[in-house]
């Protein structure tokens, strides 16, 4: 079932190239991707930035991140946070509609969460 959920994803938004869950320590879960760029070099370096981001907030006291963009000029990257051990990576082509993302994201979560048992 997770491979289904994530290739659904994966199919349903046009310009998405990379779809990714991985843990804290950027260990991939699952993933779909057409891109140059590997899922295990976005989750090693992701996981490292998000620590960073985790600190800065705590210490600012404006709560954790929960989704991130990050726009490159030519693509975009897309992170969403389940809960502290996991984490969704994408990476869009610039004409892909992000909104469209965040549907299926959000329209999937709870069976993804159900999937990884962290309900």
């Amino acid at each position: 079932m997770f491979k289904k959920i994530i290739q659904s994803i994966f199919n349903s938004v046009e310009g998405l190239k990379l779809f990714a869950i991985f843990d804290k320590d950027g260990i991939i879960v699952d993933k779909e991707e057409k891109s140059e760029r590997t899922a295990e070099e976005l989750a090693a370096e992701f996981s490292s930035v998000l620590r960073y981001i985790d600190k800065v907030t705590t210490y600012l006291v404006t709560g954790k991140m929960e989704k991130m963009v990050i726009d490159c000029g030519n693509e975009i990257f897309y992170l969403h946070k389940l809960n502290k051990f996991y984490y969704i990576v994408a990476l869009l082509d610039r004409n892909a509609i992000i909104g469209k993302l965040r549907f299926y994201i959000k329209y999937f979560e709870q069976d993804l969460r159900r999937e990884l048992d962290i309900d």
